[in-house]
């Protein structure tokens, strides 16, 4: 198997978006390989942050395959080398493993990318352009992606601020639906938050904005989102179970002062500010029933997380590692399963003793070491049948 990537590793936004393909161009492109003598199967990825083909063939496929691309995108082959990666044999079967399993994602260990492979696979499929080779390895990387992400907290331990003031929300104990404010949802962090948060049903977001309307405030169509004046948040917090807080300002945007004026009753609430420095005031803590987190908190989660996720990579890498030594291993061992008669007529009467000499007389010690242990081991199997 081969592999070229354009990946975030090695190419600028602007060069991955030059080989971008819609689903469309991957049914195209995979009928065009199709075509080429040299390439007998094509597996096409393409996500926000990596473009990579996957193909078996001939020892001169992985040229055809960068011809062909350029000539594909209408791009200078000299051009886009630099910002190629090529992968060929075991290391095309270990980069696609990695890729499959989250270790070579911008967030290590995100399983979003299960999907996605999943979805280039089965595109291939509908095109009938995997053949055995590709077949066996991506079902393979699958499995092992699958049973990482079930065996182990590696996907499951959320690293950024944005996704652990999430979870605050989603763990927040209210029945029913639970009404959250985001202030300054506009700003990068804001719109972040909120995308994570309505990730989830049950969940009505109301978003402040200043008066000059951003462009981020346009572009919100959910229904589960309304949008109010920043001028006029306090008038809703009465409402709101989470007030989530994270503008660039100088001033508090909630104080404890106001927050007296408006609050009627002392349900519990809860209040998250991630700004630096911070949005809102620490006195609010000393309320009955208000729960205020703030950066350094999320912080400590997040280290702590850091800690957490480093132990499940040395089990999800072992699991990996696992698998991919068994798909090596069937690759390896597939020709042989074609030779099995031509294996038996040149072992036809032969002694075992005189094999084992002639492998004697014919290998390095190296590698005598390991048929000699194997063939120790082949003992013991066949004892226990």
């Amino acid at each position: 198997m081969y592999c070229i990537s354009v990946s975030h590793k090695k190419a600028p936004v602007n060069i991955r978006e030059k080989f971008a393909l819609s689903n469309e161009e991957k049914a195209a492109f995979i009928q065009k390989l199709k075509k080429n003598p040299q390439i007998s199967g094509c597996v096409v990825l393409c996500t926000c942050n990596r473009s990579e083909i996957y193909i078996t063939g001939s020892r001169t496929a992985i040229g055809e395959l960068q011809r062909e691309v350029a000539e594909f995108k209408n791009l200078s082959l000299q051009e886009i080398l630099k910002y190629l990666n090529l992968y060929s044999g075991d290391r095309a079967i270990a980069h696609l493993f990695k890729v499959c399993c989250g270790f070579d994602s911008m967030v290590l260990g995100e399983d979003e990318i299960l999907g996605q492979v999943r979805d280039a696979y089965q595109l291939s499929l509908e095109q009938n352009g995997a053949d055995y080779e590709l077949n066996v390895l991506f079902q393979r990387a699958l499995a092992a992606a699958k049973r990482i992400k079930t065996d182990t907290n590696l996907s499951r331990t959320p690293l950024s601020i944005a996704t652990l003031v999430a979870n605050e929300v989603f763990h927040f104990e209210k029945e029913g639906e639970k009404r959250v404010m985001v202030i300054g949802m506009s700003g990068k962090m804001g719109s972040t938050i909120t995308k994570n948060i309505l990730s989830k049903p049950g969940i009505q977001v109301t978003g402040t904005y200043r008066s000059h309307k951003p462009d981020f405030v346009m572009e919100v169509k959910s229904e589960r989102v309304k949008l109010v004046e920043y001028k006029d948040r306090y008038r809703y917090m009465n409402d709101m179970d989470i007030v989530v807080s994270a503008t660039s300002g100088p001033h508090y945007t909630v104080t404890k002062t106001e927050l007296d004026q408006v609050l009627t009753d002392r349900k519990k609430r809860l209040f998250i500010d991630v700004a630096v420095p911070i949005d809102m005031d620490p006195e609010i803590r000393s309320e009955e029933g208000l729960t205020l987190y703030d950066i350094d908190y999320f912080e400590t989660l997040s280290k702590n997380n850091t800690e957490i996720k480093m132990r499940e990579l040395d089990r999800a890498r072992a699991l990996m590692e696992e698998d991919l030594d068994a798909a090596v291993r069937e690759m390896m061992f597939h020709p042989y399963i074609r030779r099995m008669g031509e294996l038996h007529q040149a072992f036809d009467g032969k002694k075992l003793e005189t094999v084992l000499f002639k492998i004697r007389d014919h290998v390095s010690s190296d590698d005598l070491k390991v048929i000699l242990r194997t063939l120790d081991g082949l003992e013991h199997w066949l004892r226990e049948e």
